[in-house]
């Protein structure tokens, strides 16, 4: 047993999440701080279904992640959960706050991973006549290009703090986020912008989710 899961023996059990298939629990969320890895690294978890025992969420959602699986789905309860694409059994019924993020951010890794393997190149995304993106990930870094106009602006974000929505799997919140990363690097603000910011969002939330 490591140090890491032997400093959770002297936690309250109170303190753990369980997973479990059937009876699960995860304990009311305080506010995420951080990135969504570090939130999670930080999140202790009893795990029953990959037989991880005491350990962390972060470790366990590697593990599934490892294991291929790749489909986030919303429960009836309004949790989302993830499983292997086309099966009903989810090995992580419920995840925590900053799960869906994490995930997001993981499987576009995954997808970016894959487009290499198979010397494919990510090509300009013309929204409009005026405004094409193009997103390029490598070493965990979403390189971000647009054409707007007759400019051309380039800015960096690290993937780990890409902000996915953890509560719904869309583009709105992570629109936002690129939008005000590309204004800081000199494109011009304005309806223009927003539209093509949404669609850069739209374009890698599809790659994501898009992972089989």
């Amino acid at each position: 047993m490591t140090d890491q899961q032997l400093s959770f023996l002297s936690t309250e059990p109170s303190a753990f999440d369980v997973n479990a298939v059937d009876d699960g629990i995860i304990l009311p969320a305080l506010s995420r701080h951080g990135s969504a890895a570090s939130h999670l690294a930080q999140s202790s978890v009893d795990d029953w279904v990959f037989g991880l025992g005491f350990t962390n969420w972060k470790s366990v959602i590697d593990h599934a992640l490892r294991s291929g699986h790749y489909e986030l789905y919303a429960s009836e309860d309004g949790c989302h959960g993830l499983r292997k694409h086309g099966y009903r059994y989810a090995p992580i019924p419920r995840l925590p706050v900053g799960g869906v993020c994490y995930i997001l951010q993981r499987l576009l890794v995954i997808s970016a991973a894959r487009i290499a393997d198979r010397a494919r190149h990510e090509k300009m995304i013309t929204v409009t006549s005026e405004f094409a993106h193009k997103s390029v990930i490598e070493a965990g870094v979403c390189d971000l290009t647009i054409k707007q106009g007759c400019l051309v602006i380039r800015a960096c974000v690290q993937v780990e703090d890409l902000g996915f929505d953890d509560s719904r799997i869309e583009c709105s919140q992570l629109a936002g986020q690129l939008l005000r990363i590309l204004s800081n690097a000199g494109a011009q603000n304005g309806h223009l912008l927003a539209k093509g910011c949404k669609s850069l969002a739209n374009h890698l939330v599809r790659m994501a989710t898009g992972v089989r």
